[in-house]
C-alpha cells in the first residue's frame, strides 16, 4: 500500500472542487489569494461602481481615431455609452445603441462576482476542467467573438449612429 506524506494529505484537504466547474485552494497565506484575485475584483468595481458617481459628459473620452479617419463608427463605438446607459438602468438606450455592451456589461459582473467570491471566501479559484477550452474550441469561440464584434458593427453602421 502506498503512502502518502503529510503534505500531499495537507494539499488534497486544501483542495476541492464544484463539479467540473471550478477548483479551489485554500492556501497557507491570505495575500496569495489576495495577489490573486484583487487586482480583478478592483478593476472590475471601479468599471461597476464609476457610472453611478461619474456621468458621461465628465468622462475625459478622446474621439475615436477611426471615426475620424473614416466617418464611420469603429467596432467598440457605444460601448461607454451603453455601459453607463446600462449602469444607470436605460436598458433601451443601451441596447439600441450596442446590443453587444449587454454581453459585456454581464461578463464584467460575472468576473467580479468570481473575484470577490474568491477574495471573501479565502481561496484561490480556478476554472474547472469543463470551462477550460482545448485549442479546437479556441479558435472556435475567437471565431465567435469577431463575428458577434462585426455583427454588432454592422449594426452600428447601418443605424447611423454617430459618435458624440
Amino acid at each position: 500500500m502506498p503512502s502518502t506524506s503529510v503534505s500531499d494529505r495537507t494539499k488534497a484537504a486544501n483542495y476541492g472542487r464544484l463539479y467540473s466547474l471550478a477548483s479551489w485552494l485554500r492556501p497557507s497565506s491570505y495575500w496569495t489569494v489576495a495577489v490573486y484575485h484583487l487586482p480583478l475584483a478592483l478593476i472590475t468595481a471601479a468599471a461597476l461602481a464609476l457610472p453611478y458617481f461619474v456621468s458621461l459628459r465628465q468622462l475625459p473620452l478622446m474621439p475615436c481615431i477611426f471615426h475620424s479617419l473614416t466617418g464611420y463608427p469603429c467596432p467598440f463605438c457605444g460601448f461607454t455609452r451603453s455601459f453607463w446607459a446600462i449602469s444607470t438602468g436605460h436598458w433601451d438606450a443601451a441596447l439600441a445603441n450596442s446590443p453587444l455592451s449587454l454581453a459585456f456589461y454581464l461578463t464584467v459582473w460575472m468576473v467580479f462576482l468570481f473575484n470577490s467570491g474568491a477574495l471573501l471566501s479565502g481561496v484561490v479559484l480556478k476554472r474547472g476542467p469543463a470551462l477550460r477550452l482545448g485549442a479546437g474550441y479556441r479558435r472556435k469561440a475567437v471565431t465567435a467573438i469577431l463575428t458577434l464584434l462585426a455583427t454588432n458593427w454592422i449594426y452600428r453602421i447601418s443605424m447611423g449612429f454617430d459618435v458624440v
